[in-house]
């Protein structure tokens, strides 16, 4: 026997923006939700650096700060950089004018806000693969799902929610149009370093003539390293290869002292990073946040306060299109449309501060 699951709005995705999004949802209406994960919430999770503006964000949602654990963040005592020069220069985010800055457990923190959602009555499904959407004439969502042990069911929404990261997995689906401006890929290890060992808890970026590396302590004796690049030169070198990965590390200025006294674990990782946008008016009763709505160049360190800020625009949006209120859904993707318009500018402009490979690929194509 299939069950069938009715709810008010169906999130597709457990991560801080499908999560953000059921609880301001849960907070400010009475509309139902159900969050479906198709992983099981164990992927791995990068570390990243956030200013103190999220712990509004946080308050906005219902978690006050003193209710966080150290675990979820550490300050960032300096944030240096060098891009433009061979030297090391403290750096400012693209967007971000703060000096206090934090750097970010994601998979604490991720686990923090699925524990929220759930205490508030969400129901969420891990594991869970969407098989087929279909919309009826009065704008309800039909989705089939299956989960790997369960088997199928369906949940029948008001409201859809693509919360599928980078991948916007439920937009394609739909045929949703979306914009991307380049093939931006991380590749990346995580590190650990012995209680032992003493290690700055900062932030450094190089640039070199093939991309740029970032290097952040996280808590737990843990260290991010992270190489930028996009896809076909990361193809071309094969990095994914730790014998090629190690030759291009040897090379760095700076990053390779600085993760002198980590130990390495695994083999690297490899994720998108492209800078995205879509446009999702053509579907009534549907809304994307996060990375599946606007994706950033780390660079910016837009990531994260971004999934967050979308998630609860779009909540609200669909708790005032839920109240009778008008263009809702339009006001929220002109907003989103306008903050993309002023990044790509600033991107272009932070970019071309770094002349020293001007005719590299990588840089070229950043112009």
């Amino acid at each position: 026997m299939q069950h069938f699951f009715e709810t008010h709005v169906l999130i597709v995705g457990g991560g801080p923006a499908g999560t953000s999004a059921a609880l301001s949802l849960l907070k400010y209406s009475n509309l139902k939700v159900v969050i479906v994960e198709e992983t099981n919430l164990e992927t791995i999770k990068i570390g990243e650096q956030v200013n103190s503006s999220i712990f509004d964000l946080l308050d906005y949602m219902g978690i006050e700060k003193e209710n966080l654990s150290p675990d979820h963040f550490i300050q960032g005592y300096s944030n240096i950089a060098a891009w433009g020069s061979d030297k090391m220069v403290v750096r400012d985010s693209i967007f971000n004018t703060e000096s206090e800055n934090f750097q970010l457990n994601r998979e604490e923190f991720d686990y923090l806000l699925l524990e929220k959602v759930a205490a508030r009555g969400a129901l969420i499904f891990p594991r869970t693969k969407c098989l087929n959407f279909e919309q009826d004439d009065k704008n309800y969502w039909t989705v089939k799902l299956k989960h790997d042990i369960k088997g199928n069911f369906t949940v029948r929404a008001k409201y859809l929610i693509d919360a599928t990261g980078r991948s916007g997995s439920v937009g394609r689906k739909l045929g949703i149009e979306s914009k991307r401006y380049d093939e931006l890929t991380a590749i990346g290890k995580f590190l650990h370093v012995k209680a032992s060992q003493q290690v700055k808890q900062d932030i450094i970026i190089e640039a070199v003539e093939d991309g740029w590396w970032y290097c952040a302590t996280l808590p737990n004796q843990k260290m991010t390293l992270t190489f930028f690049s996009d896809a076909a030169i990361i193809r071309k070198k094969r990095l994914e290869k730790i014998e090629n990965w190690n030759d291009m590390l040897s090379k760095t200025k700076y990053i390779k002292h600085k993760i002198a006294p980590a130990e390495s674990q695994g083999k690297p990782w490899v994720r998108n990073a492209f800078s995205q946008i879509s446009n999702v008016l053509s579907k009534n009763n549907f809304v994307a946040v996060g990375d599946a709505i606007a994706s950033f160049d780390p660079i910016s360190s837009m990531g994260i306060g971004f999934a967050i800020n979308s998630a609860c625009n779009a909540a609200k949006a669909i708790i005032d299109a839920d109240l009778g209120h008008e263009r809702t859904f339009s006001n929220y993707q002109e907003n989103i449309n306008a903050i993309y318009r002023q990044y790509i500018e600033t991107k272009a402009f932070f970019y071309k501060k770094e002349q020293r490979w001007h005719e590299a690929p990588f840089w070229q194509n950043r112009l």
